[in-house]
């Protein structure tokens, strides 16, 4: 028996989907997912693509069937922007290449002694709040994660403070990265060179980009290693086979895939982390209860996360109902097969989607709610929790995607995020400001639309 064509919305003429998408991409796949399943079928122009929200299909994709599901190609969407970096880079040898260098800057005790600098950015950014703000004050809280965030990357990477010309790099990649991600889901793409405003201001914000790091590159290889930043690590990695070390071009594109996916990412996870906390005062009240008995009066350290179970959970739980990258990059069918007891036919277009696969209600108790305990054992729910963990799948919470792609710096976010979650839950808290709608905005990371206006209060003094 031939299997079905999957289910979907009709679109439109000429463009199918691809109007409905470009709208509210993040919006139109969790509706779709509840109307019609684990499976979705959308047709953007002449292309067909599936939604897939099952954690047994995204298994089937990105684990199993790695080699018969490659990355597309993103020379034209993500890769305008980063070249060939980790994560854009799609010919599989080179990227393996790349991985395996990469791999032991990334490892969790290779980490570790970033833990300094993550704090003592968080003490600017408290002394900073200190001097800037009264209590009450209207604060954009996710300009001031990203302000952080974008501090620590700066001193991680390049061992330097967050100048006027970082800012700009900041500023450069969330355009460049708004308008890849508003071009990919277009039925058609105008080329690049073409005189139209979107594309001019592009080009800009590459230009900005490019020049800077190009800049660093050219002065730390003038000036040599010696500083034992991440940059000096990438500098040093080898090819465990031929001994060769990366091109200015490789060492370019992977630094600024750092940049790109390791600031934004963790900013908006702690920005949408206090929009929900603002919501549930007896989980804020909870977390700031853990903080204050372990840390009294002094900033959390490296040894500590193990001691902040539920800080941890208030990051996992944001990071489920918000994941940071709420889609896999699309990847490509290269033979006709079936999925989820659909047809899928060969060159059509696959999506994970990591946000649906993380409010599965086959996989996850109350999904849509807030509940950071379902991280932590014990308790009074230990049984409820025990039931579910049991019945989770492994790909139920995969907010770093799965398979040999596993974005290569979650131990940084998962170090990065508790820790200055727990400096600022012991200092100071956020309200939402009323009347303020706050709507999810999907540009390849997950993001509130127009920023995150919240009130700001102090506690006891200590911002």
């Amino acid at each position: 028996m031939t299997a079905p064509v999957a289910p979907g919305p009709r679109g439109v003429p000429l463009l199918g989907n691809a109007p409905d998408l470009q709208r509210n991409m993040y919006g139109a796949m969790a509706r779709d997912f509840r109307r019609y399943g684990d499976v979705v079928r959308y047709r953007l122009g002449p292309r067909v693509v599936h939604l897939l929200s099952h954690p047994d299909l995204a298994q089937q994709v990105l684990v199993k069937g790695a080699a018969q599901h490659p990355k597309i190609p993103s020379g034209d969407g993500l890769g305008l922007l980063l070249g060939r970096g980790l994560v854009t880079n799609d010919d599989h040898p080179s990227w393996l290449r790349q991985r395996r260098m990469m791999q032991p800057v990334f490892h969790r005790q290779g980490l570790a002694g970033l833990a300094g600098e993550m704090t003592a950015a968080g003490d600017r950014m408290l002394e900073r709040w200190r001097v800037r703000y009264r209590p009450g004050d209207a604060v954009d809280v996710a300009g001031e994660m990203m302000r952080v965030t974008l501090d620590i990357i700066s001193r991680t990477m390049f061992s330097v403070a967050v100048d006027e010309e970082a800012a700009r790099i900041g500023t450069a990649v969330e355009e460049g990265t708004q308008f890849v991600s508003q071009r990919s889901r277009r039925a058609l793409r105008l080329p690049l060179h073409w005189p139209l405003p979107g594309h001019a201001g592009f080009r800009a914000a590459k230009g900005t980009i490019d020049a800077h790091i190009a800049g660093i590159i050219r002065e730390r290889r003038a000036a040599g290693p010696g500083r034992g930043d991440l940059l000096d690590l990438l500098m040093a990695a080898q090819d465990a086979d031929t001994g060769e070390r990366m091109t200015d071009r490789q060492l370019h594109d992977e630094v600024l895939t750092v940049i790109g996916a390791g600031h934004e990412t963790t900013a908006n996870a702690l920005s949408w982390a206090w929009f929900l906390l603002a919501q549930h005062p007896q989980v804020l009240a909870r977390l700031q209860a853990e903080v204050d008995g372990v840390l009294e009066d002094r900033d959390p350290t490296l040894a500590d996360l193990g001691r902040l179970p539920y800080t941890a959970g208030v990051f996992q739980e944001t990071l489920r109902l918000y994941p940071s990258a709420p889609m896999v990059s699309p990847r490509l069918v290269l033979e006709a097969t079936i999925l989820g007891g659909y047809a899928i036919p060969a060159r059509s277009a696959l999506l994970v989607s990591i946000s649906n696969i993380h409010r599965h209600p086959d996989f996850w108790a109350d999904p849509g709610t807030f509940d950071p305990g379902r991280w932590v054992p014990g308790g009074p729910a230990q049984e409820a929790q025990a039931q579910e963990v049991q019945k989770r799948h492994r790909l139920a919470f995969m907010p770093f995607g799965a398979g040999p792609r596993l974005c290569i710096g979650n131990n940084f976010a998962l170090m990065e995020g508790p820790l200055l979650l727990a400096q600022m839950a012991r200092a100071a808290e956020f309200r939402l400001l009323p009347g303020h709608s706050v709507q999810p905005e999907m540009a390849v990371t997950l993001r509130p639309r127009g920023g995150l206006p919240m009130t700001f209060w102090p506690r006891r003094g200590r911002a």
